[in-house]
C-alpha cells in the first residue's frame, strides 16, 4: 500500500506540473494576443471601416489593407474586399519575396503554417501566399475581421503588442478615430 501511495503521489505531482506548464503556455499566448488586440485592433477596425465606406466610389484595386512589421515588411497579412460581401485575406508565404526569375529563398516554419491553417488559411505555398476567402456580414463585423488579421500576425508571425506594425491602405492611409485602449 505504501508503494502505491507513493506512485500516485508522484503521478499527481507530474500531472499537476504538466497541467500548470500547459496552462502557462496557453495562457501566455492568450495574454499576448489580448495585448496585441489592445494595441492594434482599433486602428485596423478604423481603416477597414474607411475602406468599406469608400467602396461605392473608389477603384476596387484600392479596397485593401496590408498590416506588416516595420522591421520586416515581408511578413504581412493583407485583406481585400472583393465585393461588399466577400473578402480575400492572404498571409505572406515567402513565395513572392523574390522576382519570378530568381529561386525562392524563404519559407515559413511548419509551426507557423500549421497555425495559419488552424485559422482557415490554405497551407499550400507552392504557387502563392496562404489564402482564405470568406463572406462579409451585412453589416460588416470589422472587429472580427481586425481580430482575424491580428490573430494571423500573432500566430503565424509571432506579432506582439510591442512590435511596430505598419499599415498600407490607399483609401485609409491614417487612422481617423481616437481609440480608447481595450483591457
Amino acid at each position: 500500500m505504501g508503494a502505491a501511495r507513493i506512485f500516485f503521489a508522484y503521478a499527481f505531482i507530474i500531472f499537476t506540473a504538466v497541467m500548470a506548464a500547459t496552462n502557462g503556455i496557453c495562457g501566455d499566448a492568450s495574454v499576448t494576443l489580448r495585448e496585441l488586440f489592445a494595441q492594434y485592433r482599433c486602428p485596423v477596425v478604423d481603416r477597414l471601416e474607411q475602406i468599406y465606406q469608400a467602396t461605392d466610389s473608389a477603384d476596387p484595386q484600392n479596397w485593401f489593407l496590408i498590416v506588416d512589421f516595420a522591421a520586416k515588411p515581408s511578413d504581412y497579412v493583407q485583406c481585400v474586399f472583393d465585393t461588399k460581401t466577400r473578402m480575400l485575406c492572404e498571409a505572406a508565404s515567402g513565395f513572392y519575396d523574390e522576382v519570378a526569375s530568381k529561386p525562392r529563398t524563404r519559407w515559413l516554419l511548419k509551426d507557423a503554417i500549421a497555425a495559419l491553417g488552424r485559422l482557415g488559411f490554405s497551407t499550400d505555398d507552392s504557387k502563392e501566399n496562404f489564402q482564405i476567402w470568406f463572406d462579409v456580414a451585412t453589416p460588416p463585423d470589422f472587429g472580427a475581421i481586425a481580430e482575424f488579421m491580428l490573430s494571423a500576425l500573432h500566430d503565424g508571425f509571432a506579432a506582439r503588442a510591442n512590435d511596430a506594425l505598419q499599415f498600407e491602405a490607399p483609401l485609409a492611409p491614417d487612422a481617423k478615430k481616437v481609440c480608447v485602449p481595450v483591457s
